[in-house]
């Protein structure tokens, strides 16, 4: 019979508190996901059989792996508890059903997992990690590279009435300025020829007290708003151009 993972990795796992089975009952993990009121609702069956075995463990690793560092990871959907729009943000533009999993590298990448179980992380572009959440964790421990996604290929635009620089900022603070503690306070808006690039504003300037911050683009051409993944603006403005381009 083969092993379900190697003994590096088991090694691994069992020192962050593992046994294989049932790390939560029912009742407990109902609870412990209780910011997301029925999370069988919200996680599709093969997340909610992760986060019941592995939710709330941290491996502790550094150092050289097979194709990259082996970085410090933790099992815990909390930390994107916020991140919606991020998550709808990396679907428009890479396709996959994006749910929040956990963290990577204290924070620096966040991991997904998809509706069929496949493991991700989104640490500025989309990354695929394994087929499998099982297969995601040996290759997040024994520190092999993922596989970026590229974007979809170009889109319709969608019809609608032309914008000017009044009508971007009256959209970008009705998706991005909607109250609340963790909300942003105000928008800031960058220019560029096909529209706008929408900013989130904080009360608190702390970076990682905002997992939910995302940028949004008004297009001037038919004042269509679309969410886009906290990536670099260049790089979130060549993704549009290539998504929408000029015609």
């Amino acid at each position: 019979m083969t092993p379900r993972f190697p003994a590096p990795v088991v090694q691994a796992l069992t020192a962050a508190g593992w046994y294989e089975g049932i790390r939560f009952l029912e009742h407990e993990l109902q609870d412990w996901l209780r910011e997301w009121g029925n999370p069988a609702s919200y996680f599709p069956p093969p997340v909610m059989a992760a986060l019941r075995e592995f939710g709330g463990m941290t491996v502790h690793q550094y150092g050289p792996g097979v194709d990259m560092a082996r970085m410090p990871f933790r099992i815990d959907p909390h930390v994107l508890c916020y991140a919606d729009r991020i998550l709808h943000a990396y679907r428009a533009r890479f396709g996959p059903t994006l749910l929040p999993v956990g963290e990577y590298d204290l924070g620096r990448g966040r991991l997904a997992m998809d509706t069929e179980g496949a493991g991700y992380l989104f640490w500025g572009d989309l990354w695929k990690v394994a087929d499998s959440f099982d297969g995601a964790l040996i290759a997040l421990i024994e520190g092999r590279r993922p596989t970026r996604l590229d974007p979809a290929p170009p889109a319709p635009l969608p019809p609608g009435e032309p914008a000017d620089e009044a009508r971007a900022r009256q959209l970008a603070r009705q998706y991005l300025v909607q109250g609340g503690p963790y909300s942003a306070v105000d928008v800031l808006l960058q220019e560029f020829e096909l529209g706008w690039l929408g900013f989130q504003i904080f009360a608190d300037p702390d970076p990682l007290a905002h997992v939910g911050a995302c940028y949004l683009i008004v297009d001037r051409r038919n004042s269509h708003v679309t969410t886009m993944p906290p990536l670099p603006p260049d790089q979130v403005l060549d993704m549009y151009r290539a998504q929408y381009p000029a015609r």
